[in-house]
């Protein structure tokens, strides 16, 4: 039915009508009226196509119809449409961007995730606006930091003055130049298993008048290492499934000893298959293996 609409293509942000475009007597013969159009009651239309000025050169389109009987669009519900195009393109704009916003969110967060960093955006009075998996997991554990009548509340009294000290002082900073501030929270007794980055997120005039996020907490937990992905290791380093499988477990930050017993392989197997990883990688030291691994794109998988 598209191949043979003829209400398609029209001029850039015009208004038109439909007799404007096809004779009255071939628009009632046409095919997309008696099969499509007449059941549905629509036998006059008017509309305009809205194109994207964001270099996309994307197309929308608006369009009114109205039954027989109601008779057809006049010269002032044309000139009505017509003042209703520049707040669509407008609407349409702010849709792109808040689109491309969203996306760029979407993709901050999950590389977080996929290298095991929590993210927490808190608004002025300390509430929490989102919240990512990986922060998730950790106040789930409720070993270092937790939820509290629905506030974040760190474990130690100590490390929850200091804490709370750090996100005030971030929110009542994002007037300013900003303010970045670490923390370390001991996780089950032991000091510095969790350590936290405050930074304040800079006030917006759009965020002005609603609920919107002034801190940001960004949590590293010692015991969540990055997880390296077999395929891409695979695909960057020519690696075998079984080089590539013991390359994620040493990046892990197991021994060579603990990586064989976990893949059931004898220590002589492990190291030759660390040996082959070593060559394949250009790098000479165990050490300098877990550099590569954490520093390139094998976490972001």
């Amino acid at each position: 039915l598209y191949a043979v609409d003829p209400f398609v293509n029209l001029p850039r942000d015009t208004v038109v009508m439909l007799e404007e475009l096809i004779d009255e007597r071939e628009w009632l013969a046409s095919v997309i009226y008696r099969d499509f159009l007449e059941p549905l009651q629509v036998r006059y239309m008017m509309g305009a196509d809205i194109r994207s000025d964001d270099g996309r050169e994307r197309e929308f389109r608006l369009r009114l119809s109205r039954p027989p009987q109601s008779g057809p669009f006049s010269e002032t519900e044309r000139a009505l449409c017509a003042l209703l195009l520049p707040h669509l393109r407008r609407a349409l704009r702010l849709y792109a961007h808040l689109d491309r916003v969203e996306s760029a969110c979407r993709l901050y967060v999950g590389t977080l995730e996929r290298i095991g960093i929590g993210s927490i955006l808190l608004d002025e009075s300390g509430g929490i606006c989102r919240i990512n998996k990986v922060a998730e997991e950790i106040l789930a554990e409720g070993d270092s930091l937790q939820l509290h009548n629905g506030m974040l509340e760190a474990v130690a009294p100590r490390d929850d003055r200091r804490l709370w000290r750090l996100i005030k002082q971030a929110a009542a900073g994002r007037n300013g130049s900003g303010l970045v501030e670490a923390i370390a929270l001991d996780r089950g007794g032991q000091p510095g298993g969790l350590s936290v980055l405050v930074r304040s997120i800079p006030l917006t005039a759009s965020a002005e008048a609603g609920r919107a996020a002034a801190v940001e907490l960004i949590l590293r937990d010692s015991s969540r290492p990055a997880q390296p992905s077999e395929p891409l290791l695979r695909q960057l380093y020519q690696l075998t499934p079984a080089e590539a499988a013991l390359a994620v477990l040493l990046g892990e930050g197991l021994t060579l000893e603990e990586s064989a017993s976990r893949l059931g392989i004898s220590r002589n197997t492990a190291r030759s298959h660390l040996r082959a990883v070593f060559a394949k990688t250009g790098v000479k030291r165990q050490t300098a293996l877990v550099q590569l691994l954490l520093c390139s794109v094998v976490a972001l998988d």
